[in-house]
């Protein structure tokens, strides 16, 4: 234990006086120059948000990942954000059935749904109300298809919901969207409302 503490000791004390030290290697290029394998086992508490590797002569190097990746959990993905593509998400309404009236709507926009532009709503049991969805943020929109054959009604300025998650709608009045139709929102941080701003059916 003391021998690893003192060489430990001794490869800080080498960085701090810009020394070069050589693990494997008596003729080290570098500040710290390994010949061989070594492991490196790194804190599970960190978020990672860069790639390091070698470049061909052996150096350590950050490499830029490119605008079409990102390092999720640790795992390198394709970033799919491209403006020009709308993802679709679905809420299953089965289990809440007998409601007649959603307040303060959680849709999963911040986990299910992060990514999804297009929501479609389906098995509920009858008509209902929608008063106000959780989760905005400004310039999000959302797509709200009603895929079943019942009614969905938006309640404007319902103070069912917590302001900042009420609804807007076109004329201010009640906007019955019908079975197959989809109504259009996007999200005003000025206001703090999402704002319908079309609806077809």
């Amino acid at each position: 234990m003391m021998k690893q503490l003192a060489l430990v000791l001794g490869i800080l004390g080498a960085f701090s006086l810009q020394a070069q030290v050589g693990i494997g290697t008596t003729d080290p290029q570098a500040t710290l120059h390994i010949v061989g394998d070594f492991k490196f086992i790194p804190s599970t508490s960190v978020k990672a948000t860069r790639l390091v590797g070698l470049n061909n002569t052996g150096y350590a190097r950050e490499f830029p990942l490119g605008d079409d990746f990102v390092i999720i959990d640790g795992v390198i993905e394709v970033d799919e954000s491209d403006a020009n593509l709308f993802y679709i998400g679905d809420v299953d309404q089965s289990a809440t059935a007998g409601i007649t009236q959603y307040d303060n709507y959680d849709l999963g926009l911040v986990d299910v749904n992060e990514r999804n532009t297009l929501i479609r709503l389906s098995g509920s049991g009858g008509g209902y109300n929608i008063t106000g969805f959780a989760n905005g943020f400004d310039g999000r929109v959302l797509y709200i298809i009603n895929a079943q054959t019942n009614n969905v009604t938006f309640f404007p300025e319902n103070a069912a919901s917590l302001p900042e998650n009420r609804i807007q709608t076109i004329d201010g009045n009640n906007e019955v969207l019908q079975s197959q139709g989809i109504a259009e929102f996007i999200y005003s941080e000025v206001l703090q409302r999402w704002v319908m701003i079309n609806k077809r059916g």
